[in-house]
């Protein structure tokens, strides 16, 4: 058995769609194999190559230099794409080879096989070592692609994607003739254009409604997947998250732009996904991704529009800049995108520089909102305290104000700090950030929220959460707190349910709009269809709070016992659980365990959660208890008596004159 060990560039190709097209017409296909054969070998042999063998319908074969395994690569697309049979995808990568008896072993072929698997139909990607290979060659270009995490290798890939149109040859050729001086004019002039450019290309302005001017073109939608870190120190991850937010956040104040939720896009974070699937799974016809390097105050972003039918590259640029130019940086990107989607626009859009626009104190915002939505105990402390540094350098920084107010009201939320004091200094923060930028949407939701959960003023909520739909009409958090929020409370169920399906489709992988939605759909006394909703937010997340607690009450409404104690039993949350046991005891005639499980709910939780002892007690009929229950709610302002019109659970006291003058204290139309 001869063995021996060398380097060699390794390349696999693959035929796409080839096993649905054996399970169709398998003559068709024991044809193309053939002709890929005979397309295969003439190439590899005139760049010195060797034909190892055939896997399937893939082929692999080795070459002693990077460049002849391109420009073989190169030659078998082309003739592939004369012949229009059939598509490629071709996967190259370097590294030390073991030959055994006419065979390769190795990590090197493992990894050039990862990479073909993900190449786009019809491309050719390389790792980098290729692409350091032949960045100095004149008849090879390359584009990075982005940073993979390949099954079974254990360092991340980066990945490049080699050119292969007439019109990346033009636009690499344009660089190459452009001189310094050249270019000074070119930009010089450039820069004289644009303003005419956005003034001759107006769109009409929204109307006062709030809705789009015309229909919404589904090829103008765009997710903005979140950016790949890849500092070398990894804790620098919060900045390209938070650099794909910033993005996001830019393009959706294009007009007639379907831009998805953070949720949404964040969901596939870390993924090895297709990207036609995460497009489809998005219901979007473009993607946008691409890599961070921070260094100190240097940093290196590369960006991709992706049209996420077939994968294929529209656009990509990196930028090679200071910190403090971070801003120029998501503009330039946010244009580049809009005008590859020949989108036209009345003004240009323009990067939320609010305060004194200080880098520093925008650094210190991306990491409190990077531990801010890990959501527990210690890390929303931990953005409290980014967003006071960030205050203490810049006091006139709007943004940070309006994350403050967000971070204390979940603390007061989540009973994580005292919910009166931690109330009071988010409407401290919330009122902030509105004074010093009239137009930060985010900064009237988080007064809505306010005067909403605080303090039961609808009116005032309503004006706040309208003033925010007025200036971001297609944010779905928007969307989500006047209609999953204000609506539902007033029992303005058709107003509810059409804002959230708004909100669902910006931001569809969002579990507690999935959650909400069918809250809203068994208040409004149609628990049975709320189910999907439940059962799509345990989809997204298994263990989302609440999901597993309301899954279980509507089968308890729908006398499915069994299927109730189930899903209590898996609720993620302790305090929900031991409410949900409560529940199905009573409801399962278990009258010892419910008494039990009512009490030990009373023992851990009655402090905090006044509004679901008064549940408890409604549920089991006990009137007298739960009209005090619900009084202590009231006392104390729990904000889950926004939940109290057609509340299911509440249904025995609905009859009770209490009841009724319970409703009127709150401002609400009695059921």
């Amino acid at each position: 058995m001869s063995q021996s060990r060398q380097l060699a560039a390794i390349m696999f190709t693959d035929i796409v769609g080839y096993t649905a097209l054996m399970g169709k017409d398998e003559q068709k296909a024991f044809e193309l194999l053939i002709k890929n054969r005979q397309l295969h070998k003439p190439i590899i042999e005139e760049f010195n190559g060797k034909w190892i063998k055939e896997l399937g319908d893939g082929v692999i074969a080795i070459f002693s230099t990077v460049s002849d395994a391109v420009l073989a690569a190169i030659k078998i697309q082309e003739f592939c794409k004369a012949e229009n049979d059939f598509q490629l995808r071709i996967g190259i990568h370097q590294g030390e080879i073991v030959l055994e008896d006419n065979d390769v072993f190795g990590d090197a072929v493992n990894i050039a096989s990862r990479i073909q698997c993900v190449a786009m139909p019809g491309s050719i990607y390389v790792s980098e070592v290729i692409h350091n290979n032949v960045s100095n060659k004149n008849d090879i270009q390359t584009e990075f692609v982005k940073t993979e995490t390949l099954k079974n290798v254990k360092e991340p890939v980066r990945i490049y994607r080699v050119r292969l149109t007439d019109s990346d040859s033009i636009r690499f050729a344009g660089k190459k003739l452009l001189g310094k001086k050249t270019l000074l004019i070119t930009a010089t002039c450039l820069l004289l254009l644009i303003p005419a450019y956005w003034v001759l290309n107006q769109l009409p302005k929204r109307e006062k409604n709030n809705e789009p001017a015309a229909v919404e073109n589904p090829d103008r939608s765009i997710a903005v997947l979140p950016f790949v870190n890849i500092s070398n120190d990894t804790s620098q991850e919060y900045f390209s998250d938070g650099l794909s937010e910033e993005l996001r956040n830019l393009l959706a104040k294009v007009p007639q732009l379907k831009v998805i939720g953070r949720t949404s896009s964040f969901a596939f974070k870390g993924k090895n996904e297709d990207l036609r699937s995460i497009g489809q799974q998005l219901n979007v016809s473009h993607l946008l991704e691409g890599s961070v390097r921070k260094e100190g105050n240097n940093i290196r972003v590369t960006a991709q529009l992706i049209k996420a039918s077939d994968g294929s590259h529209m656009w990509s640029e990196t930028y090679n800049k200071d910190l403090k130019n971070i801003f120029q940086v998501q503009e330039e990107i946010s244009i580049a995108v809009v005008q590859k989607l020949k989108i036209k626009l009345l003004e240009r859009p323009a990067a939320n520089i609010s305060g004194t626009g200080n880098v520093e104190a925008y650094n210190l915002i991306l990491e409190g909102n990077y531990y801010f939505d890990k959501l527990d105990k210690e890390n929303v402390a931990k953005a409290v305290d980014f967003y006071r540094q960030a205050l203490a350098i810049d006091s006139t920084n709007a943004r940070a104000w309006e994350k403050l107010a967000d971070a204390y009201s979940r603390q007061a939320w989540q009973n994580y700090i005292d919910r009166a004091q931690g109330r009071k200094e988010a409407e401290k923060a919330a009122l902030k950030a509105i004074a010093l930028d009239k137009n930060l949407a985010e900064g009237y939701v988080e007064l809505g929220d306010h005067y909403l959960y605080s303090e039961y003023n609808w009116k005032l909520a309503e004006e706040n959460y309208l003033t925010a739909l007025k200036l971001a009409p297609d944010n779905p958090d928007v969307l989500y707190s006047l209609g999953g929020g204000l609506y539902f409370a007033l029992g303005k169920w058709d107003e509810a349910i059409r804002l959230m399906k708004r909100s669902i489709e910006l931001d569809p992988l969002k579990p507690i709009s999935h959650l909400n939605m069918g809250n809203i759909l068994t208040h409004a006394g149609r628990p049975g269809e709320a189910i999907a909703y439940f059962s799509k937010a345990l989809e997204l997340n298994p263990q989302f709070q609440r999901a597993h607690l309301y899954l279980g009450r509507n089968y308890l409404l729908a006398g499915k016992t069994d299927l109730a104690f189930k899903e209590m039993r898996e609720e993620n949350i302790e305090v929900f659980r031991s409410f949900g046991m409560a529940l199905v005891y009573f409801a399962a005639g278990k009258k010892k365990e419910a008494d039990e499980a009512l009490n030990l709910f009373i023992d851990n939780f009655q402090n905090d959660w006044n509004y679901l002892l008064a549940e408890l007690y409604a549920f089991r009929g006990e009137k007298d208890k739960a009209f005090i229950w619900l009084e202590n709610a009231y006392q104390k302002k729990d904000g889950w008596l926004v939940f109290l019109k057609g509340d299911p659970l509440l249904k025995n006291l609905r009859g009770d004159d209490r009841y009724k003058a319970f409703m009127k204290r709150l401002n609400l139309i009695p059921d």
